[in-house]
């Protein structure tokens, strides 16, 4: 495992207090292509400032937001919560971890301690927010809104110079409206072009419909195993969906279909209901205690 930072900023305090540091995205899935980023997501301890002065951190983001370190203390948190993200960084085999040390591993080694039928939860609730983006854009492709809403076709009217709804309910309606058309304003301008192209050659962003079915696949699999599999063994099948040889309703009926199951998982799933917050916080106080020495000149 390499030691080198993956940023220029060596001697900054979340190099220096570096634990752990993994290879993140299709590249860890096993479903990366040639032109697919290299992207990471890392721990830290802090120098004493932060945890009992006034200096504040919780996160360092790389230019271009594709390596990512995170305070101990936040990365905890969200690893309680059953972030996706977290908690696989914490499970991602050992050939993409890039840097690892003697308390990374006592973080990796304490792993079983986050998890819950909460990360199984939130897993599905992730893949929720992925298949509402493929449905709106997928509409904003297929049949995309030519104006702004108006709101006199909501029922407002025109009160000495200023335009009025006497309706509330019509009103709401219409800021929903005007919500919807921003988002679509937004997103026709700053649309990625890669992106822009997978919708083009396939109907459909075909890379938010992989992580949408890899999402929802490894919330059965933590519920229903106790697993977090994050080198895909569905891998060659997420690449084909990938690369478009899935059509846009087969992915809605998988994606129907697994929805439909997690609440009975969660229901017979023998993982706790919630992970046991004060062992992680005992973990995390040893880990900061051991970690002081490394900042000391």
């Amino acid at each position: 495992m390499s030691n080198e930072p993956l940023t220029s900023d060596a001697d900054a305090f979340w190099e220096t207090g570096l634990i752990l540091r993994v290879r993140t995205g299709s590249r860890a899935y096993g479903i990366s292509l040639d032109n697919s980023d290299e992207d990471s997501r890392g721990v830290c301890v802090l120098p004493e400032r932060f945890l009992l002065g006034l200096d504040e951190f919780e996160q360092h983001e790389s230019e271009f937001k594709d390596h990512v370190t995170y305070s101990l203390a936040k990365f905890a948190r969200l690893a309680l919560q059953g972030n996706p993200n977290i908690i696989e960084t914490l499970f991602t085999p050992t050939e993409h971890v890039l840097h690892l040390d003697e308390l990374g591993e006592r973080l990796r080694s304490a792993r079983s301690l986050f998890m819950s039928r909460l990360a199984g939860e939130r897993f599905g609730g992730y893949a929720r927010s992925q298949m509402g983006r493929l449905e709106r854009h997928r509409k904003w492709l297929t049949n995309p809104p030519t104006s702004a809403p108006d709101p006199m076709e909501y029922g407002a009217e025109v009160v000495r110079g200023q335009i009025k709804f006497l309706d509330p309910r019509r009103r709401k309606a219409f800021d929903a409206a005007q919500k919807h058309w921003n988002h679509f304003v937004t997103w026709r301008k700053e649309r990625n072009e890669a992106r822009a192209k997978l919708e083009a050659d396939h109907g459909y962003d075909t890379k938010h419909a992989v992580h949408l079915i890899r999402l929802l696949r490894m919330g059965h699999e933590i519920l229903a195993e106790g697993q977090v599999l994050v080198q895909r063994p569905d891998a060659e099948e997420l690449l084909a969906l990938r690369q478009g040889e899935w059509s846009f309703e087969k992915v809605v009926e998988e994606a129907e279909r697994r929805s439909a199951q997690l609440p009975e998982l969660m229901r017979s799933s023998t993982l706790p209901e919630r992970p046991d917050h004060a062992l992680v916080q005992e973990l995390v106080v040893d880990l900061h205690r051991d970690g002081f020495g490394r900042f000391q000149t």
